[in-house]
C-alpha cells in the first residue's frame, strides 16, 4: 500500500510538471521557459531537500547553486527582460513546473527504500498515463491520427527518448546520488539546449551563452565534488 502511494504521488507530480511545462510553452516564451525551469530546478530541490531532511548545505554547494543561477541568467540574458512581461507572458507556468519537478525528484530519491528502480519507473509512467487520460476530451483523443509524419517522428522521439529513457535515467540517478546531486546536472541542460537550437534552428550565436554554459558546468562540479 505504501509503495502504491509513493508511485501515485510521483505520478501526480509528473502529470502536473508536463501540464505546466507544455502550457507555459503554449502561452509563454518557450526558450525562456526551457532555461528558467532547468535553472530553478536544482536550486529549489536543494532548498526543499534541506527543509524536509534538515541537511546543511556546504559552502561550495551554496557557491555552486549561485553560479548555476548566474549561468541561467546569462543564457537567458535577463538584463534584457521586462519584469512585467514575465508574468503576463505565462511564464508563471514554468515556475509551477519547476516546483512539480522538485517534488518528483525528492519522492523518487526516497522511493529506493521501498521499491526497485525498474518497477518504480514502470508504474509511474503507467499511472501518469491513466491520470492524464482522464482529462483528455473524447472528441480530441484520436485527432492525432490525422497528423503528418513529422508529427509522429517528433512524438516518438519525445516519448521514447526524452520521457521514457531520459526520465528513467534521472530516476535512477536520484536514487543513487540523492535529490540534490542528481538535480544539479540539470544546470547543463540550458547550455546544451541552446547549442542544439543554434544547430537545428539557426538561432544566433551569443557570447553570453558560452559564458553561462561554462558556469553551469563548473557549478555541477562544485556541487558534486567531494
Amino acid at each position: 500500500t505504501e509503495n502504491i502511494l509513493i508511485v501515485f504521488i510521483n505520478s501526480i507530480f509528473m502529470v502536473l510538471y508536463n501540464y505546466f511545462y507544455f502550457k507555459g510553452t503554449q502561452v509563454g516564451l518557450a526558450g525562456t521557459g526551457g532555461v528558467l525551469v532547468t535553472t530553478m530546478n536544482p536550486i529549489l530541490t536543494v532548498i526543499f531537500s534541506n527543509l524536509f531532511f534538515q541537511e546543511a548545505i556546504p559552502k561550495k554547494g551554496i557557491l555552486g547553486l549561485f553560479l548555476g543561477f548566474l549561468a541561467g541568467s546569462l543564457i537567458l540574458r535577463i538584463w534584457e527582460m521586462n519584469i512585467f512581461s514575465f508574468y503576463n507572458s505565462g511564464n508563471l507556468f514554468f515556475i509551477l513546473a519547476s516546483l512539480s519537478w522538485v517534488a518528483v525528484t525528492i519522492t523518487t530519491s526516497k522511493s529506493k527504500e521501498k521499491i526497485s528502480f525498474s518497477s518504480y519507473s514502470f508504474w509511474t509512467f503507467l499511472f501518469s498515463a491513466l491520470i492524464s487520460l482522464a482529462f483528455v476530451p473524447n472528441s480530441s483523443l484520436f485527432s492525432i491520427v490525422n497528423f503528418d509524419l513529422i508529427f509522429w517522428i517528433n512524438l516518438f522521439v519525445l516519448s521514447v527518448f526524452a520521457m521514457a529513457f531520459g526520465t528513467s535515467v534521472y530516476f535512477y540517478a536520484s536514487t543513487k546520488l540523492g535529490p540534490k546531486k542528481a538535480s544539479s546536472y540539470i544546470f547543463l541542460v540550458p547550455f546544451t539546449a541552446i547549442l542544439f537550437s543554434m544547430y537545428f534552428l539557426d538561432e544566433p550565436f551569443q557570447l553570453s551563452t558560452i559564458l553561462g554554459g561554462g558556469l553551469g558546468v563548473f557549478s555541477v562540479y562544485l556541487i558534486n565534488n567531494k
